[in-house]
């Protein structure tokens, strides 16, 4: 979620008016108290999720969208940013504001099905239909439906403040037999079943790093991985201490391993996830007045995510104002058939007549190189065990 003040959104305002003018420019073990019960995922994977409504509370809504069919506003031909190639995007726009916010995606193997969340405590559903190159041509299917808290009631229709249904993060478990997301002022919690309309939350034991987060400022970024049939979680907070680094922690065996993640020029974490190889792809984003919005994505590699040294990772894009960008919190990531990593991209308007649901897709355009061993300082094992319940 983009935090602005009242100068904040004037200078907004004043980008806005300018958008198409592009100017030249170690280990640490959970407590007992808190520990996860073991086990209990290789159950999960062993056995199908609990049946649930197929639709729960969830109600259709209608959207509008519009193709984008470049992404520099000032050279519709330029393809190549970065290492990544623009395929196509879709501005997305709905009158009923329950589809809005939208803050962390996941999707499904084929890129076809989307689960998002968003700032009100909702989850949306959709399916993103594309041309055979990979270009979003559309959003057809979209539900949404409130997320239920542990007592079974709908968050958005609870009495308490925004921060407590604020939804920032969102990662499939393996198998798609559940989902961990990031709940601003709540930390980690669970849902089961897929999709998880009619799942109540369950919450995740987090080690103390990440329980002492600053008011507002939580866990923004979650991503999950398998391999083998064994799982891990990364977590990263949303914005750098006083010391530069953006605290974050991955989850193996039961036990949480605290990571740093160096912060760069102001940047701040908004999503993250995995590509097949163990690299962790980083979502970031400035707002910087009076020039408006940045993003970048990082990549981070797994012989670094495995070691105690803090990460930084290779740049594999960035774009600003000049671009077709706006407030960009959602990363999925699937490979289509062709064999290409495909990154979908999602933002969040805040519900503010200034900004845009925006999608966008782009294909990694080479094979980034991998660290090298000796960059790996202090390394442990490669990533690769069970994440054990993720339930207090």
């Amino acid at each position: 979620m983009l935090r602005r003040t009242d100068d904040d959104r004037r200078g907004a305002e004043r980008a806005a008016s300018r958008r198409l003018r592009r100017p030249h420019v170690g280990w640490t073990a959970i407590p007992a108290a808190v520990q996860l019960a073991p086990g209990l995922v290789a159950l999960a994977l062993a056995m199908p999720a609990a049946a649930a409504e197929p639709h729960g509370g969830a109600v259709a809504v209608p959207v509008q969208t519009r193709a984008l069919s470049h992404f520099d506003l000032s050279d519709p031909s330029r393809r190549r940013f970065g290492d990544l190639d623009f395929l196509g995007g879709l501005v997305v726009r709905a009158s009923d504001e329950r589809f809005s916010s939208l803050s962390g995606l996941t999707l499904d193997s084929t890129g076809t099905r989307m689960l998002a969340v968003s700032d009100f405590g909702f989850w949306i559903s959709a399916r993103i239909v594309a041309a055979e190159d990979g270009r979003p041509t559309d959003l057809t299917d979209v539900l949404v439906a409130p997320m239920l808290d542990a007592g079974g009631k709908p968050r958005p229709n609870t009495p308490l403040p925004k921060r407590l249904v604020d939804a920032e993060a969102i990662a499939a478990l393996p198998g798609r037999t559940g989902f961990i997301v990031s709940m601003e002022g709540r930390g980690l919690v669970r849902f089961d079943g897929d999709p998880p309309f009619a799942a109540r939350m369950k919450p995740v034991a987090l080690p103390p790093w990440l329980t002492r987060l600053p008011s507002n400022r939580g866990i923004e970024a979650v991503a999950t991985r398998s391999v083998n049939g064994e799982s891990d979680l990364v977590a990263f907070a949303e914005t750098a201490d006083r010391d530069g680094r953006i605290r974050g922690g991955v989850l193996k065996a039961g036990r949480w391993k605290a990571l740093a993640l160096k912060a760069r020029d102001g940047f701040s974490v908004t999503d993250a996830a995995f590509l097949p190889g163990g690299d962790l792809l980083v979502l970031e984003r400035l707002y910087r007045r009076p020039l408006g919005l940045y993003m970048r994505l990082r990549r981070i590699g797994a012989l670094d995510l495995a070691g105690t040294a803090p990460l930084d990772g290779l740049i594999v894009a960035e774009a600003d104002f000049g671009d077709e960008i706006d407030n960009m919190e959602g990363l999925g990531l699937h490979r289509d058939p062709a064999g290409r990593e495909l990154v979908t991209l999602v933002s969040d308007d805040n519900r503010s007549m200034l900004q845009r649901t925006l999608i966008l897709r782009f294909a990694l355009a080479s094979a980034l190189p991998l660290p090298k061993p000796d960059q790996a300082a202090g390394r442990a094992s490669a990533l690769g065990s069970t994440i054990d319940s993720t339930m207090r």
